[in-house]
């Protein structure tokens, strides 16, 4: 029967090292028998070497391409490029007509002419304010909301705006739903709500549970 020179050499190792002496100079036994192995293994393909060549040294395997720039994010992650928006419509302007008056008293009156019709008086409590009158008997309702004070604005001697100021959240949800009915939709920006026009704006806004709206008249 024939063996495989590999078996041999294996065989021949183990022999050795079962002598006395093997211990003791297993240093200069040791490559003999190693290279015996190799020897061996070159002959015989089917059996491996038992010792790494030098100069196949092992590379771990690449776990992916490196991406071509630092700041460069991987294809899965990258936003498609979107068309571009098509321009929105204006909504500075409110769609209804502007107020054309405040409570019966129609914008750039004089002073004089509306003392005379409203009964309008200078605003003088808490502390007095230039140009700001009020109406001793006037109405503190504005729709379904209840209000505070209701002020006329006269800054250069006519008929400029007006400021009304009240309490609470529901009452300023009843003011917008109120203006809603007159001017339809207003803008939100910010915590302010209102409408404008050419002329014309109105202010809506609530601020630490106190309201207030204002008209500005500018010709």
């Amino acid at each position: 029967m024939r063996f495989p020179l590999a078996a041999l050499a294996l065989a021949a190792i183990v022999s050795f090292s079962s002598c006395p002496g093997f211990a003791a100079e297993g240093h200069e036994a040791a490559p003999a028998a190693l290279t015996a192995v190799s020897k061996a293994s070159a002959m015989d393909p089917a059996v491996p070497s038992a010792v790494p060549s030098a100069a196949a040294p092992a590379v771990p395997e690449p776990t992916g391409a490196a991406p071509a720039g630092a700041d460069t994010p991987p294809p899965f992650v990258a936003r498609p490029k979107l068309p571009a928006a098509p321009a929105r419509p204006d909504l500075t302007y409110a769609l209804s007509p502007a107020p054309t008056e405040f409570r019966g008293l129609a914008w750039g009156t004089p002073l004089d002419q509306a003392k005379a019709k409203l009964g309008l008086v200078p605003v003088v409590s808490p502390r007095p304010l230039p140009n700001t009158y009020h109406k001793p008997d006037e109405v503190l309702k504005l729709g379904m909301a209840d209000v505070g004070t209701v002020a006329y604005y006269f800054p250069k001697g006519v008929f400029s705006g007006a400021g009304v100021v009240f309490a609470g959240e529901s009452n300023f949800f009843m003011v917008k739903d109120h203006l809603i009915e007159l001017y339809g939709p207003g803008r939100q920006v910010g915590n302010r709500y209102g409408w404008t026009w050419t002329h014309v704006n109105i202010d809506l806004r609530l601020r630490d549970g106190m309201g207030e709206l204002r008209y500005t008249y500018e010709p």
